[in-house]
């Protein structure tokens, strides 16, 4: 006698095949919208760090600029003032020399106040800068709001907290700008300033970016006296404006 054939019939998965199921769904779709929402809005929160890393390493550069220039004696030499025996400035120098020494110490003066932003010895200076935003541990500079990533002024200020690093590559760069005006009659104006170059890397969670901070900080202004002379015309271009000639002084007879 044949048995008549009888399709098997599948009954529901065990419960515990379906909370496998589930948990790797849940696990896949949230790895796969963490991805997509990352890169979207990596570029910005990278663009407000790089922001706030060149302020604070601007305002930095500044006061390190300012702190060692108030020392005359980083300063001095510099300019070589060269004068007669009735003591009138014939020639003004720049002194090679001692100003390659003042950059020297000013890179290495500038660098140590990096290294110790970037491990969080934060000074009273430069916490001026933070605007309240950290205490500087461990060498987190800014905290931005989540909620800037989006664009909407509403929630700017609100989620959680991504941390800004930032590290130092390489020393600093400084060299000196030297420029001599013409300052009123006769007069010289001296203005010296100090180029910096810093390249830096900004570091939030999961990516980074190197970005090169400048600036021109200037460190002395001095204006050089000379003769009141006897016939000025100004520029020479108005041949029209009247000529005044003062007279001589009689020399006194001994």
């Amino acid at each position: 006698m044949n048995r008549r054939y009888r399709p098997y019939k599948k009954g529901p998965l065990p419960f515990r095949y379906v909370m496998l199921l589930a948990i790797l769904f849940f696990v896949l779709s949230t790895v796969i919208s963490l991805f997509f929402i990352n890169r979207s809005i990596k570029p910005t929160l990278i663009h407000i760090a790089e922001l706030e890393t060149e302020r604070i390493a601007n305002h930095l550069i500044q006061y390190s600029v300012q702190d060692f220039a108030d020392d005359q004696e980083n300063m001095k030499d510099m300019v070589v003032m060269n004068t007669s025996e009735n003591g009138k400035v014939t020639t003004i120098d720049f002194n090679a020399q001692a100003t390659s020494k003042a950059m020297a110490d000013l890179s290495r003066h500038l660098q140590k106040n990096l290294e110790d932003i970037e491990k969080g010895n934060f000074q009273k200076e430069a916490k001026e800068a933070l605007k309240d935003q950290t205490d500087g541990h461990d060498g987190i500079i800014y905290n931005i709001p989540l909620g800037q990533a989006s664009g909407n002024a509403l929630i700017a200020n609100l989620g959680p907290k991504v941390p800004v690093r930032f590290s130092v590559i390489g020393d600093p760069h400084t060299d000196v700008e030297k420029n001599i005006k013409p300052y009123g009659i006769n007069n010289a104006l001296i203005d010296i300033s100090v180029l910096i170059e810093v390249k830096v890397r900004v570091i939030i969670p999961f990516a980074s970016e190197t970005i090169v901070v400048k600036n021109s900080v200037p460190v002395s202004i001095q204006a050089v006296q000379g003769d009141v002379p006897d016939y000025y015309n100004g520029s020479g271009t108005n041949s029209g404006a009247p000529s005044i000639v003062l007279p001589e002084k009689k020399k006194k007879e001994e």
